[in-house]
């Protein structure tokens, strides 16, 4: 690049620079500040939505409680007379109201038809005892999209009769078209297929499947988020959506991200226009400046070439100022620069040969370092794998004994229970080992998503629960109500606590206690787990983390374990960005502690 150039591009930076960084940065803003604008609108809107849904259907499921109740203690006649007003009642959310006995036959129906459900999967399910709620699907009565909801009717905690609902689909359409998403918003649902099950257009529900689009495939998969995409239309999207298990729906809610960002267009073009007009006028400015300042240079530069090719030329002196001096500098070291050159090229040629040498080796040592690696992962994970089939098959023989060798000994009992409880502690081996190869190799899936720590302590307390019971521990907790919610791994988070939980009842002795705790701090919530076992000497404290250690190592140890589980929890809390800390002394108790990002920060 020639200095004329360079004095160019000088110029350009000192006027032109500080004036588009302005213009950037009070664009990139605006832009940051609209993308999240519109966002925001979005997620309001899908929760807004959800929660629509959420509320229409538990109030179809509690009507059909009611029903059920009054059902199981009225008489048909009286029965018969409620669902003909409940129905009328509610206009257009019912369209039928049915009887099934336990052959499936129907008993009674509000539209007076007979048949046989036996064999649909509504009557299967609340035969069973429980509450089924249909997918939806076109009536076979009106041709509109539709739910069936069935209850068991019971009298004396007896099953006597399946009572059924027709629901309209159209009613909760209403609702969710009454939601406000903006002008440039639209709306639907798909089931687990991806049919849509709610659009606008009602000719495409149930009559049309979208495959190649994000977000469906998102939900599909259960998931849940917001972000750009290419939607089912083919046109760029902003886009919130996130499934609703209960139903097993997906529900999408999008806007034209060139309409939702028209604002930030305008001033992209405007920005722009105003850095080409700049840039334009600074350099007509630096081309006259550049040629005078760099018309002395041009004879030294010429001199530089030659004493690069090895055919230096003495340079004539044009000017006094420094650059003058400074070609009088270097025609006198530019003999002994050439002579020096010549030696160090000769020195740089063997020492390059060396080097070459030098780092063929290490690169075939780091391969075979990786292949080694490589090889050890693959083996741990073929053995745990091939052992899970066994295990699994040995524990099956063990109970088909235990339940079907009704004449056995206590002695035999008892050892077919021990070989049942050998098996679950390898099958849980194997399963570390397997979590603990995954986390290494950097082959762990994790799924972050808002989480309830409530919901997390809860899976987990009741886990260890049993244990606890057993040893007289006082398992207690410490959880305000309010406590912030957390971005996190719901699984990989239960799992922690349990290993945590888990080893503070190992090392805690009969009738000890132990403490969960959680609260806010700043931007993260602190979690706690405190004992008062047997504690922990400080030279220990820096290996309870590594892999296979085990506090009290030698043969005779009374507490069991893989000493994977500390291992597998320190590696799930750094994917999510923190670290387990602990504090512990001999006889004093053992306290484990991380933090935890709140959700949005």
């Amino acid at each position: 690049m020639s200095i004329r150039f360079e004095l160019i591009i000088f110029f350009l930076i000192i006027s032109v620079l500080p004036l588009s960084a302005v213009v950037y940065i009070s664009y990139d803003h605006s832009k940051v500040a609209i993308r999240d604008s519109v966002m925001t609108n979005l997620l309001v809107a899908t929760e807004n939505t959800g929660r629509a849904i959420d509320d229409w259907m538990a109030a179809r499921r509690d009507d059909i409680r009611i029903i059920s109740t009054i059902a199981g203690n009225t008489e048909k006649g009286k029965l018969q007379e409620y669902l003909y007003t409940f129905e009328n009642e509610h206009q257009g959310v019912y369209e039928e109201f049915f009887l099934l006995n336990s052959d499936g036959n129907i008993t009674f129906s509000t539209l007076n038809r007979t048949g046989n459900a036996g064999k649909e999967q509504y009557f299967i399910e609340a035969a069973q005892g429980k509450m089924y709620i249909s997918d939806v699907s076109l009536s076979g009565i009106t041709g509109l999209p539709e739910i069936i909801i069935t209850n068991p009717v019971k009298e004396n905690d007896t099953i006597t009769e399946i009572l059924c609902a027709r629901v309209s689909m159209e009613n909760l359409y209403t609702v969710i078209e009454s939601i406000d998403i903006g002008k440039l918003g639209e709306i639907f649902i798909v089931n687990n297929k991806g049919e849509l099950i709610f659009h606008q257009n009602r000719s495409k529900i149930l009559l049309e499947k979208i495959n190649n689009n994000f977000a469906v495939k998102e939900v599909t998969y259960e998931k849940r988020g917001v972000g750009e995409y290419i939607n089912y239309k083919g046109e760029a999207v902003l886009g919130s959506y996130y499934w609703l298990p209960l139903y097993r729906w997906g529900l999408i809610v999008e806007k034209n991200k060139n309409e939702a960002y028209t604002e930030v267009l305008s001033l992209e073009r405007l920005m722009v226009g105003i850095s080409i007009i700049a840039v334009f006028c600074v350099v007509i400015l630096a081309f006259f400046l550049s040629k005078r300042l760099t018309k002395p240079i041009k004879s030294l530069k010429d001199g530089a070439n030659g004493l690069v090719r090895g055919q230096f030329k003495t340079i004539s002196v044009s000017s006094s100022n420094e650059i003058g001096e400074l070609t009088e500098i270097f025609n006198q070291t530019a003999i002994e620069l050439l002579d020096i050159r010549k030696k160090l090229e000769t020195k740089i040629e063997i020492a390059n040969k060396d080097l070459e040498e030098k780092n063929r080796e290490l690169i075939d040592a780091n391969d075979e370092l990786k292949k080694l690696d490589s090889l050890k992962s693959d083996f741990i994970s073929l053995v745990s794998h091939e052992l899970k089939t066994p295990l699994s098959a040995i524990r099956t023989s063990a109970e088909f004994l235990e339940s079907e060798n009704i004449n056995a000994s206590l002695v035999d009992k008892e050892m077919l229970e021990n070989i049942i409880m050998s098996v679950d502690r390898l099958t849980r081996m194997v399963n570390d080992i397997l979590d603990l190869s995954k986390i290494e190799a950097g082959k762990m899936e994790y799924h972050f998503e808002q989480v309830n720590f409530h919901e997390i302590a809860k899976v987990a307390l009741e886990n260890i629960q049993p244990l606890a019971k057993k040893k007289n521990i006082k398992v207690s907790v410490d959880i305000p109500g309010n406590l912030s919610p957390i971005l996190g791994d719901r699984e990989k988070l239960i799992i922690v606590l349990n290993n945590l939980l888990s080893n503070a009842l190992k090392f805690t002795h009969n009738e000890g206690r132990i403490l969960l705790s959680a609260k806010d701090d700043q931007d993260n919530i602190m979690v706690r787990v405190e004992d008062n076992g047997i504690g922990m000497q400080n030279d220990k404290l820096v290996k309870i983390f590594d892999k296979f250690y085990q506090v009290d190592s030698t043969s005779r140890r009374k507490i069991g374990g893989s000493g994977l589980g500390l291992s597998i929890s320190s590696g799930i809390i750094k994917a999510h960005g923190s670290e387990i800390c602990v504090e512990s002394e001999p006889g004093g108790g053992s306290t484990f502690f991380f933090r935890l990002k709140t959700f949005g920060e």
